[in-house]
């Protein structure tokens, strides 16, 4: 089975939940648009719900965003930065399939700085790809997730600046979102 089927078959399991608890949502009509869910009837803003999955006998390994879309999208969109991450692992044993545990996090609690770039990355041949995730649940690892919304965008912001492909179109990108922001949501970061 494919590991993309589970998170599919969890997204359908979520939205039968939904309706027989008579919680009102709504999804994106190109259902490859974040977010998977929008739990406030009334915007597209808020309420913001990403499904993820992720085998609990391995650690988390799933896409968090694509780095490059994810960034251009806060310049106009920073509410996303607000988005719940309702986090699944599961484990498929003799036939069974168990849910492991469930967390729900911010983006920023997911995420952690690396040794190559102050986002940890997917990077292959040189190309930053996808926003990856820390283990959050273990306490091994030696880096820790990113304590605040406002750390987590600098280092998006210092990520763009380092990684040459994007480094110059984007020196003002940390004021464009931090404006975006509070135009949304009248606070700052």
């Amino acid at each position: 089975m494919k590991k993309s089927a589970i998170g599919d078959l969890f997204q359908e399991w979520l939205s039968k939940w939904l309706e027989s608890k008579n919680i009102q949502y709504h999804t994106k009509l190109n259902t490859q648009e974040f977010p998977d869910f929008l739990l406030d009837k009334n915007s597209n803003t808020k309420g913001l719900l990403e499904i993820k999955t992720f085998d609990g006998d391995r650690s988390a390994n799933f896409d968090v965003a694509n780095f490059e879309a994810y960034c251009r999208s806060l310049k106009n969109n920073a509410y996303r930065l607000d988005a719940d991450y309702l986090i699944f692992s599961y484990k498929l044993a003799d036939f069974k399939f168990t849910i492991a545990n469930i967390w729900l996090k911010k983006i920023w609690e997911i995420t952690v700085p690396s040794e190559q770039y102050p986002v940890k990355c997917q990077v292959k041949q040189k190309t930053i790809y996808n926003i990856r995730p820390i283990s959050w649940y273990s306490t091994r690892g030696e880096y820790k997730a990113f304590s605040t919304r406002k750390e987590f965008v600098t280092a998006l912001y210092n990520t763009l600046i380092k990684y040459k492909k994007t480094q110059n179109d984007n020196q003002d990108w940390l004021k464009i979102v931090e404006q975006n922001y509070l135009d949304y949501t009248g606070e700052r970061l």
